[in-house]
């Protein structure tokens, strides 16, 4: 090869080499303290970009990740001195962050990117692909997008098929409404929510009176997370519900209740497997 052809190629694959040195450092090194964005990091950044997830994380009672994925990662308290001695790029935390807390961020110079709640499957996949894009890898979170999609098409009814009432009643009776996250799968895998059609909100109370007075054709029961249960389930399982004729349960886990990402690809496994089961039973026309 000629010097000059030699020189062009020496410059052109150190130009490569420089533009991957550069994609790499531009990936930063992150401390998540929002539980739904823990499940989202896990699957869309690299695992040494995760210095911390939040304590949510610690318990698979309330972690959103991926059951056998607890304990993977550090966890912090979530506090500012917590997270400033683990000296990340990047800090994720819910938009509920209080003043005080923002504002000490902000005199210590560091970067934080808050998420919100999301309350249908269009913003769990926008969340997804801001996320991935922040850690440096949007192709992961377009993968992750179409895993997505294809969980729902997995998890829908069959075309023309009735929708089934159905209630989500959790722990003291806790109903949530329409404009929810998990009132939007329902509805995409085959249910109505029978609370919201009655006008109870996000939070309403059911009473047990009321659900036994005009009951659905599913009852899911959501029993306490962490630093719930007790007195507060008892209600879930009262024996008047068993003597409800043509009424079935279900028992729902609370951590795929609120979060997006890879959670909504396990609630819709979940919400599928209990309406097939049920026309299994001949139950349902």
């Amino acid at each position: 090869m000629a010097p000059a052809a030699l020189a062009l190629f020496a410059l052109l694959t150190g130009c490569v080499a420089d533009s991957k040195a550069q994609g790499a450092q531009q990936r930063p090194t992150i401390v998540s303290l929002n539980p739904c964005a823990d499940a989202i990091l896990a699957e869309v950044a690299d695992p040494g970009q995760l210095l911390a997830l939040s304590h949510y994380s610690a318990d698979p009672r309330s972690s959103s990740l991926a059951p056998g994925q607890s304990g993977t990662w550090p966890t912090t308290r979530g506090t500012v001195e917590d997270v400033i001695a683990l000296h990340p790029d990047l800090v994720i935390d819910g938009s509920f962050t209080g003043p005080a807390t923002s504002a000490a961020y902000a005199r210590l110079g560091q970067r934080v990117e808050t998420v919100g709640t999301v309350s249908t499957v269009e913003e769990a996949r926008a969340q997804v692909r801001r996320l991935a894009l922040l850690a440096g890898h949007p192709e992961r979170g377009e993968a992750l997008v179409a895993q997505i999609d294809a969980a729902l098409a997995a998890a829908a009814p069959p075309p023309g098929a009735p929708p089934v009432s159905a209630v989500m009643w959790q722990s003291g009776g806790m109903v949530p409404g329409n404009e929810t996250l998990i009132a939007d799968l329902l509805r995409r895998t085959g249910f109505s929510n029978a609370t919201a059609a009655k006008g109870y909100a996000q939070a309403d109370l059911l009473p047990l009176e009321r659900l036994l007075a005009d009951p659905p054709q599913v009852i899911f029961t959501v029993a306490g997370g962490e630093g719930q249960g007790g007195d507060a389930d008892r209600m879930l399982r009262h024996p008047a519900l068993a003597r409800l004729a043509g009424v079935r349960r279900a028992a729902f886990a609370p951590n795929l209740l609120y979060c997006g990402g890879p959670t909504v690809i396990r609630a819709a496994s979940c919400l599928a497997e209990v309406r097939r089961a049920l026309l299994a039973g001949g139950s349902l026309q």
